[in-house]
């Protein structure tokens, strides 16, 4: 038993699934642009503000796919926090134990 959509509608999803793969396409072009740029200009800068730019634009493509395709922009503000801080809990569980273990990593030598 699958939903009947008026043509309208119909029109409407597909526009927004194509406007959410351009975006995307977009920003993952740019990531790999700068990858690119950054690997064979600038090879022996510092990675910092490269990884930083590659980070950001991962969260942001994260959240876009989970608000768009996951619809969970429709839902409730409630089920969005519930979703969203054990997520931030678990990133900042996974900062502290690189940083832990880069300490202990170092403290050996």
């Amino acid at each position: 038993m699958g939903a009947h959509l008026d043509d309208a509608t119909y029109r409407s999803q597909v526009a927004a699934v194509w406007k959410s793969t351009i975006l995307l396409s977009i920003v993952t072009a740019v990531e790999v642009g700068i990858a690119l740029i950054h690997f064979f200009y600038f090879y022996d800068s510092p990675k910092l503000v490269v990884n930083l730019i590659m980070i950001l634009a991962t969260l942001l493509k994260a959240f876009f796919i989970i608000a768009e395709f996951m619809h969970l922009k429709y839902e409730k503000r409630a089920l969005i926090l519930s979703l969203a801080v054990p997520l931030v809990f678990l990133i900042w569980a996974i900062i502290a134990f690189s940083v832990e273990g880069n300490y202990w990593l170092h403290i050996r030598h």
